[in-house]
């Protein structure tokens, strides 16, 4: 039987089928219309019956009749100008009212809704709700009866394949007539932005047969399939389909003729072929065909996978399908029901998660890193390439984790064995994550060492299903940690030798200074004392002088031993200004012995410092001899100044000499860097360091116009201020 036959899919004979309740609501209209412009001897009364007819017809017949009211409106405005004045308010009349009908009925026409597209199953469905959701009761009673089918059967084939199914049905209008709508089945859940809608070729034919024979109970059950799952068919114990969707038909493009047509000599079961064998994949059908004759053969039950095509677009899909046979009351088989299921957005899906398994896995086995995975009875399930090429396993290692975990135990060092075995108990006994490093060998029997954490994974009870694990080679880190340690080492031992003949120099420069000023204080008071008569007072005063550098010498001795006991810094409020003063009068017999005078040019109330005076005092006097031994013998002008002034937050003290000068881009603010034939090279460098010490900064310039000049800081302390005391 045709399927024009079944289900009505060309519109002029829909129109038949409805052609009496429209021609019934015209007739009603049209008699409405006459009384009414009868009633008021105008024309303008039948616009009721062109209205009816506007909302009633679709937009093919309202485009001719605009026509053909357009042609009328056209032969009466000719013979308005033509014909007799007495026919003229006649025919303007009626002219007045086709203009109106025709625009009456162009507007109606284009505000008919056209063909129609609805969507269902637009969301997934809650839990407990009917699926699909949009397919309930209300609104298959707005779809023809015989359209139904369609509808319910395209949401279930969206639900089970994936595929949205695109079908037309008649939809009911508010006018009780039929219009033709498009109908979007979606699956109901997430799927991928670029699967592609199946449109059903309802256009094709297809077909039933009435000689069902003994399958009657296998077609009954096709049709119960056919409900759920949206298709489903009926086979004989030859081979033949009996039954098979419309659906099923017009997609493979075969109706049930062409499927059971013999196409060789031998009947299917002996090696022949039927019809349905070109929509198949030509490399499945073999296979296809040599199991489903084993199961018409046996009686097992077939179930399979195979590409079919679409005839549609020519495309091959996959399905998956499941065919039982039906008995008769003595075991018997009289037929079989079967029903499949597009499975192409699986295929797909999974071909996609293979891809995106093996470049996670090459990832994996490309970083330089151990990973594992294991159970949460500590067995293997999981390990990289890394892994298993370090340890020289193979991928057996599921199968024997006993083993493999064996080999790896085994291949811990010693000395850390215990460590690592504690940390692994403690770890799983706790479930908390594991961090360790530890020396393990290879194949190749080396240790290197290795840095590893692990993690545990929870269920939703807390209980652990999963370690993962990672283990980092670390061992080149180690060793170069190991070989910077010992040169740190070395280094600090160089570093405590070159300190050591620092601090001696140190020492000894400090130390001679004053004892070189009790010298010569010694000599300068044997000599008074020589005299005829002895100066008595000059005497005395080189023995003040005597005792101010045995003192200052102590004080030395005693900062150096504070240094080396690490005791506090001795700073208290002090005055720059008596501190410079003091340091002149322990250099008096120098000075006078070289010839060179000193002037001093403070500012008044220079504010407090917060100072260790002797440390600042020896930089002073540093610095002072330096001058005095830069002037030399030769120099014509032999002057040193010093000038102190208050700068923003801070004292500048200047000692400027009148020498050759020097370079200020010299070392000579470094340890052991001289420009004297006989210096150490000590007193500039321990000047900077005290200096900075106290927080304040040290350098040289050159003094014109001749000369240099030594210059330093120090912050001001938060303390009253002091006078300024010169002596």
């Amino acid at each position: 039987m045709d399927k024009n036959a079944e289900i009505m899919t060309d519109d002029k004979a829909m129109t038949k089928k409805i052609a009496f309740p429209r021609l019934a609501i015209l007739v009603a209209f049209s008699v409405a219309g006459g009384l009414l412009s009868w009633l008021a001897s105008n024309p303008i009364g039948l616009l009721v019956p062109v209205a009816g007819f506007a909302c009633l017809f679709d937009r093919k017949s309202l485009a001719i009749a605009c026509w053909a009211l357009a042609i009328i409106l056209l032969v009466i405005f000719a013979a308005t100008l033509m014909g007799p004045v007495e026919t003229g308010p006649v025919l303007v009349s009626w002219a007045i009212f086709l203009a109106v009908a025709l625009g009456c009925i162009g507007v109606l026409g284009v505000c008919r809704p056209t063909e129609e597209t609805f969507a269902i199953n637009a969301s997934s469905p809650s839990i407990g709700e009917q699926h699909p959701p949009g397919l309930t009761a209300q609104f298959l009673n707005l779809v023809h009866p015989e359209d139904r089918d369609v509808a319910s059967h395209a949401s279930s084939r969206a639900f089970w394949s994936g595929f949205p199914q695109i079908v037309r049905y008649r939809r009911l209008q508010p006018d009780g007539s039929y219009a033709w709508a498009e109908l979007r089945a979606e699956p109901g859940y997430a799927i991928s932005d670029d699967t592609p809608a199946k449109v059903s070729a309802q256009h094709l034919p297809w077909s039933i047969t009435n000689a069902i024979g003994e399958t009657a109970e296998a077609t009954r059950t096709a049709l119960v399939l056919e409900t759920i799952f949206g298709t489903g068919w009926a086979m004989d114990t030859t081979g033949r389909f009996t039954y098979a969707t419309p659906n099923a038909q017009t997609t493979i493009g075969q109706t049930l003729q062409e499927m059971n047509e013999q196409l060789t000599e031998q009947d299917f079961l002996d090696g022949g072929d039927l019809g349905w064998k070109y929509i198949f994949h030509p490399d499945e059908y073999e296979r296809v065909a040599a199991s489903l004759r084993h199961s018409l053969r046996t009686g097992d039950h077939w179930n399979n996978e195979y590409r079919l095509r679409r005839v549609s677009t020519g495309e091959y899909g996959w399905h998956r399908v499941a065919m039982r046979p039906t008995r008769d009351g003595e075991g018997r088989i009289t037929g079989w029901y079967g029903m499949s299921i597009d499975i192409t957005v699986y295929k797909q899906t999974e071909a996609v998660l293979r891809v995106r398994e093996q470049e996670l896995s090459q990832l994996v086995n490309m970083v330089p890193v151990h990973i594992m995975r294991l159970s949460g009875q500590g067995k293997p399930t999981f390990l990289s390439k890394a892994t298993l090429d370090y340890f020289a396993l193979d991928d057996q290692y599921v199968e024997r984790p006993e083993a493999t975990l064996a080999t790896m135990r085994d291949a811990i060092h010693p000395d850390d064995a215990l460590r690592l075995t504690a940390a692994l108990r403690h770890g799983a006994d706790h479930g908390d994550r594991i961090a360790i490093r530890y020396r393990v060998s290879g194949a190749d029997g080396v240790y290197r060492w290795m840095d590893s954490r692990a993690e545990p994974i929870r269920d939703v009870g807390g209980n652990i299903v999963e370690w993962y694990a990672v283990s980092l080679d670390v061992n080149d880190q180690v060793l170069a940690q190991d070989e910077l340690r010992l040169a740190h080492e070395e280094l600090a031992k160089a570093t405590q030798a070159a300190n050591l003949a620092e601090l001696s120099a140190s020492i000894a420069h400090e130390v001679a200074q004053p004892l070189a000023a009790l010298l010569s204080s010694s000599e300068a008071c044997k000599e008074w004392l020589a005299l005829e008569p002895p100066n008595l007072d000059r005497a005395q005063q080189a023995l003040q002088r005597i005792i101010r550098s045995g003192n200052a010498a102590t004080a030395i001795v005693g900062r150096i031993r504070a240094l080396f006991a690490q005791s506090a810094d001795a700073r208290e409020p002090s005055d720059i200004g008596r501190i410079v003063s003091d340091a002149r009068d322990l250099l008096t017999e120098e000075l006078l012995r070289h010839g060179v005078s000193l002037e001093i040019d403070s500012e008044a109330e220079l504010p407090t410092l917060q100072l260790d005076r002797i440390q600042i005092q020896q930089a002073v006097i540093n610095l002072i001899r330096n001058g005095i031994e830069a002037i030399g013998q030769r120099a014509t002008i032999r002057k040193l100044t010093i000038r102190m002034n208050r700068i923003d937050d801070a004292v500048h003290t200047a000692i400027s000499d009148t020498g050759p000068g020097v370079d200020p881009s010299a070392k000579i603010f470094e340890p052991f860097y001289t420009t004297k034939g006989h210096g150490m090279g000590m007193g500039l460098a321990i000047c900077r360091s005290i200096i900075t010490s106290h927080g304040g900064k040290l350098w040289v310039e050159n003094n014109e116009p001749h000369g240099a000049v030594f210059i330093f800081t120090l912050p001001i302390a938060d303390q009253p201020r002091l006078g300024g005391e010169l002596r």
